[in-house]
């Protein structure tokens, strides 16, 4: 039987020495590295670690900005990158450009450096002003240090990096979300952006994991900017922010929205969850497919709305009022598609006292319960809101939010005719007669009395 032997035993001794110190020198892994830089420097110092394999590197000293592009040919050893001492020199290219552009500014990270590296950890320099397009793009990234210098990212900075977990921008100076920065960041739970960020670009966050959103300070989004993020529970929006088409298409956790649009893009708010919408629907067009297939069970229109369009409601199966109430008689042009999938005639129409024969007369809206309902709201000292209307039908409704200790029904000559203690914030009663009834609501600290008339 033949014996195994090592390739060694085939070489001559002069031979072997220098090749077995090449297997001990050039390719022992090296757990960590740490390098002073001069400018010029990194890129040889690249191929040094392709052959040291070094798990963590740590950058000091000061590089040329247009050298970072050398470490998307970092070695897949390298798992966390440190830069945090790092200072990045601008750098004109003398008879050259890289993706475009003759040079770099201080701070500012070329586009694609780390593209496709294998890098899980990083701390961007101290000073660094700028992340170029594509910078980390897909790459197994899970944590990133954002310093306060930061005031611009490039599109699809940090497009398919489905492993990262938290970007924390809120001591930068970013003011946009640029196209597909954070696209398809699946492992993405939790965004902070600074309240200087007025924009995001088309598809900046869609598909990302996150789970609660604050917009408070955006003014306007791209196209499907948030779209089919599928753990979006929650969002804050400005009060008359500018959506694009599809901005929230297809989230289907969403059912808190905090704060309404100024107007409604085609599907901009289409196939999610939502249940209460945090205010009216404005904007002279409800675009096609705008609210298509949302939960909410009550809507209420804008005095600005002047033209509802194709499926703007399609299956809206939850829906059952309608309030348009703010509109008066100036009933604005509706498709008759733009309710598709859904009963209208089941679903109540609120108008304003005095315009039921104005919109029960109305092309598509005459399909509706008409009902001309009077509301009487009090906000107190104490923040207690109770909301008190009688519809056409003689049903009392009342809302609060705060629980209802309890109601009472009485006729004007003081006779009870009913009496309640619903506990809860809501409280419907059974259709009353179309004579003058005088209400009493408890709730919280307030005694609320109010006189109603069926219909008024």
């Amino acid at each position: 039987m033949l014996k195994k032997r090592n390739i060694c035993e085939y070489l001559p001794l002069h031979v072997v020495i220098p090749f077995v110190a090449s297997l001990a020198i050039g390719f022992v892994s090296v757990k960590a590295a740490t390098v002073v830089l001069r400018p010029g420097m990194l890129p040889s110092q690249v191929r040094v670690w392709q052959k040291e394999l070094p798990s963590d590197i740590r950058l000091e000293g000061e590089t040329l900005a247009i050298d970072l592009v050398s470490l998307r040919d970092l070695p897949v050893s390298v798992k966390i990158l440190d830069m945090s001492a790092l200072e990045i020199k601008g750098t004109t290219l003398e008879n050259s450009s890289y993706m475009g552009r003759s040079g770099f500014s201080d701070g500012e990270i070329p586009p694609f450096a780390l593209f496709a590296t294998e890098v899980e950890e990083v701390l961007l320099p101290s000073g660094v002003t700028s992340i170029g397009e594509g910078a980390f793009a897909e790459t197994p990234l899970k944590k990133i240090v954002f310093p306060a210098s930061l005031v611009s990212m490039g599109a699809r900075a940090f497009y398919l990096c489905d492993m990262l977990e938290e970007a924390d921008l809120s001591l930068c100076s970013v003011t946009a979300l640029p196209e597909q920065c954070f696209y398809d960041c699946s492992s993405l739970r939790n965004i902070v952006l600074p309240s200087c960020v007025t924009s995001l670009g088309k598809e900046a966050l869609m598909k990302s994991g996150v789970l609660k959103l604050d917009l408070s300070g955006v003014s306007e989004t791209g196209d499907y900017a948030c779209a089919s993020m599928d753990n979006l529970e929650e969002v804050t929006l400005r009060a008359g922010i500018r959506l694009g088409e599809g901005a929230f298409f297809g989230d289907g956790r969403l059912g808190i929205m905090a704060g309404m649009p100024s107007g409604s893009a085609p599907l901009s708010l289409a196939l999610n969850g939502i249940v209460e919408l945090g205010g009216e629907i404005g904007g002279e067009i409800i675009g096609e497919g705008a609210y298509a297939g949302i939960a909410a069970e009550r809507i209420s229109l804008h005095p600005s709305v002047r033209e509802v369009r194709e499926h703007a409601f399609r299956n809206a199966v939850n829906l059952k009022t309608v309030d348009v109430r703010k509109l008066g008689n100036a009933v604005p042009g509706c498709s008759p598609l733009a309710f598709s999938g859904v009963e209208t005639r089941n679903v109540v129409l609120e108008v304003a006292a005095g315009e039921k024969e104005v919109w029960a007369s109305a092309p598509v809206w005459k399909e509706f319960l008409v009902s001309e309902v009077s509301e009487v709201s009090e906000v107190t000292g104490v923040d207690v809101t109770i909301k008190i209307r009688m519809d056409s039908g003689g049903v009392l409704r009342i809302n609060s939010n705060h629980a209802i200790d309890e109601v009472t029904v009485c006729r004007m000559d003081g006779i009870i005719l009913a009496q309640a203690r619903p506990g809860t914030q809501e409280y419907v009663s059974e259709p009353f007669s179309g004579e003058k009834i005088v209400v009493r609501v408890v709730s919280g600290s307030v005694s609320k009395v109010v006189k109603l008339i069926e219909g008024y």
